[in-house]
């Protein structure tokens, strides 16, 4: 195996190389590269490695510019010290990452899942765009999600959905057609943190409610409003009123 670290501290970089070679008796190492441009001059004449470590911040810039002037179809694990905001980014993304300082049992476990199937690791025009959107403050948002559906994966997009619940412990969520879909995430915490806030409103512990379905809201008891949805619903929607002013600031936003 032959690897490539992109890395500009040499300290960590050693330490990259070392537990490697803890992992793979044959490994060979290219000299490490420290700079983006650096980086270009290298990936465009050579191809005779199998694996790209990428530190995501170097000196001379964010190591995503290397692929606005080079195209590499070999597989990258990214590291980075990032804080858990970005790498919930990075795991939407399906981008695969090491968080520093590098663990050797983490090493181990991202090395096992290259050889098993080192496709999960190639870096896309779309893993970049959005990352880049990441890197400047700009939160990416789902836009889909992909459900289970008999022997087969069915994309369904976020705006299609009128509103998610919870039930018995399983997140659904109820298309404008009527349709219900089961989704993986586990708990509605999980869909707030992923969805553009001002297209969804977490109305209570059940639901979380898509501004385009929401036909009305009337005051009910104890200052508390009732909501009324463009398509059925087998319960009422009730916000609470310490949530009742949010609510009506986020509907005249």
């Amino acid at each position: 195996m032959k690897f490539l670290i992109i890395e500009d501290e040499p300290y960590a970089a050693q330490q990259l190389q070392e537990m490697i070679a803890g992992c793979y008796n044959n490994a060979e190492f290219y000299p490490v590269i420290d700079t983006i441009e650096d980086a270009v001059t290298f990936l465009k004449t050579a191809r005779d490695f199998d694996l790209i470590f990428l530190d995501i911040h170097l000196s001379d810039g964010q190591a995503f510019e290397i692929f606005e002037s080079v195209h590499t179809n070999k597989p990258i694990i990214f590291t980075t010290a990032y804080d858990q905001y970005a790498l919930k980014a990075f795991e939407l993304n399906s981008i695969d990452y090491l968080l520093k300082p590098i663990q050797k049992d983490k090493l181990e476990k991202a090395l096992q899942k290259f050889e098993n199937n080192n496709q999960s690791f190639h870096f896309t025009e779309t893993n970049l765009q959005s990352l880049k959107q990441i890197l400047s403050g700009q939160k990416i948002y789902k836009e889909n999600f992909l459900v289970a559906f008999k022997d087969k994966w069915i994309p369904v997009s976020v705006e299609s959905i009128a509103f998610f619940a919870i039930k018995n412990g399983v997140v659904m969520g109820t298309k404008f057609d009527k349709s219900v879909v089961v989704l993986e995430e586990r708990s509605l915490e999980d869909l707030v943190s992923q969805l553009n806030p001002h297209l969804f409103f977490r109305a209570n512990r059940q639901y979380l409610v898509s501004r385009k379905a929401i036909k009305e809201a009337a005051q009910y008891f104890n200052g508390k409003l009732l909501l009324s949805l463009s398509l059925d619903v087998s319960d009422q929607i009730v916000i609470s009123r310490e949530k009742s002013s949010d609510f009506k600031q986020w509907m005249g936003k």
